[in-house]
């Protein structure tokens, strides 16, 4: 029974946080960092203002967790999903996570935006721990897709997995944050069904010529 109640409580205190991040992404969007308060976070919360001191110290503390916490469900299908058996089915699932974090940006923009304009003014310590948070959960989560892969033998035994784990999320979130949040006109005027796939396909393949060989279809 504690056990139970351990897992109840866990659950309760991280649907909590996300309400509260939700809120804060917000609120920060509306009124800027600057002008943004506790209070206001907290009434958008619905929660008292204690109630968010509980899980972040200060506002700096929302603002850098908030990235994190929208990137996070991306790539869940890297850790829970079916492992993927071949180089097709782990082409799809790349394929998704892209589309979610082109949903997520795009969702998300008058946010980052904001975000964007405050880190530079943050504390020394504050930007730092935003450094530790966003790229070790999407590094970690793709380093172990990589991994599985490899042991199956749909990916190079010799890929340095550490390297390989970063370029992906790393080169389509700054062509999103330059396309979708920086600049006013797109700097590639084809639309993401047409981007995404081109960005899996050379973390996969590379640009070297290939031998294309047709998937299963479901029916087969």
């Amino acid at each position: 029974m504690p056990r139970i109640a351990r897992n109840v409580r866990g659950t309760l205190s991280e649907t909590r946080r996300t309400q509260i991040l939700e809120a804060a992404a917000r609120v920060f969007a509306r009124r800027g960092f600057d002008r943004a308060t506790i209070q206001d976070i907290a009434r958008a919360a619905k929660l008292s203002e204690g109630s968010i001191y509980n899980y972040f110290r200060s506002k700096e503390e929302l603002l850098v967790h908030i990235p994190q916490h929208l990137v996070r469900p991306l790539f869940i299908p890297l850790v829970e999903g079916d492992v993927p058996e071949t180089l097709g089915e782990a082409e799809e699932i790349l394929l998704g996570v892209c589309h979610g974090m082109v949903a997520r940006v795009q969702e998300y923009a008058p946010f980052l935006k904001v975000f964007l304009s405050a880190l530079p003014h943050l504390s020394p310590a504050t930007r730092e721990h935003y450094m530790q948070l966003l790229p070790t959960y999407a590094a970690e989560r793709l380093e172990r897709f990589l991994r599985e892969g490899i042991r199956r033998g749909i990916f190079r035994a010799d890929i340095n997995v550490e390297i390989a784990a970063r370029l992906l999320p790393g080169m389509l979130l700054l062509f999103l944050m330059t396309q979708e949040v920086l600049l006013v006109h797109p700097i590639v005027a084809q639309g993401y069904d047409s981007i995404i796939p081109e960005a899996v396909r050379l973390f996969l393949y590379g640009a070297t010529p290939r031998v294309l060989t047709p998937r299963p279809s479901a029916t087969s």
